[in-house]
């Protein structure tokens, strides 16, 4: 069965907007139950006046966000916790962030996918194999570092180990990275495909 979606956030879609949507895969071999969640937005180093005690309404290095909501069953947990998700930061979840049988968020909430068209979770951004985590949003390009941003993993209540990303990520979109960073570094406005604890990349254009 194919995944139906919608996209929330109608202003979204006023000719001329900052938000793209945008789509990051994580490939992570995980088990049953195990949730994989994102965090990012730029490194506190990058801006000043980022710090965690400061709101997210006003960090710099935090980047406004509008869900994808799925039209399945076996993505309700990811739709409980994308309530009230409403940035990419780095904290876990943000307050009035939508918890799932009273487990509240970890970060941004990605979601199971797999190439095999005839599985639940089968999805179009992934062609790779099973066991790929996706976040699928609509992301404000106007608070990215001219265009790109930085993501991590967060799982089990575990960071994904720092990564030295590759020079030039392969794909449509690919160039050489901007800044060294040691999180992943995406592209606002394209698919970012990423590994876990590695520092292999793609960057291609939706098709």
């Amino acid at each position: 069965m194919y995944n139906l979606l919608i996209l929330v956030g109608c202003l979204l879609c006023v000719t001329g907007s900052p938000y793209l949507r945008t789509a990051i895969l994580i490939e992570k071999r995980t088990d049953f139950g195990q949730n994989l969640f994102l965090r990012g937005g730029l490194d506190y180093s990058r801006r000043q006046g980022c710090d965690n005690a400061t709101s997210l309404d006003t960090n710099p290095c935090a980047i406004p966000i509008e869900h994808t909501i799925y039209l399945n069953d076996v993505y309700k947990a990811a739709n409980a916790w994308a309530e009230g998700d409403n940035f990419l930061d780095w904290l876990g979840a943000e307050p009035g962030q939508g918890n799932w049988t009273n487990i509240p968020a970890s970060g941004s909430p990605a979601i199971w996918t797999t190439n095999d068209p005839r599985q639940e979770t089968f999805n179009i951004f992934n062609t790779y194999g099973d066991h790929y985590w996706l976040l699928h949003v609509e992301l404000d390009c106007g608070k990215t570092l001219n265009g790109f941003f930085e993501v991590k993993g967060f799982l089990d209540g575990q960071w994904e180990n720092d990564i030295n990303q590759d020079k030039t990520c392969s794909g449509t979109e690919a160039v050489q990275k901007p800044f060294e960073s040691r999180n992943h570094i995406a592209k606002c406005g394209a698919k970012n495909v990423f590994h876990f604890n590695d520092g292999a990349c793609e960057i291609s254009k939706f098709e």
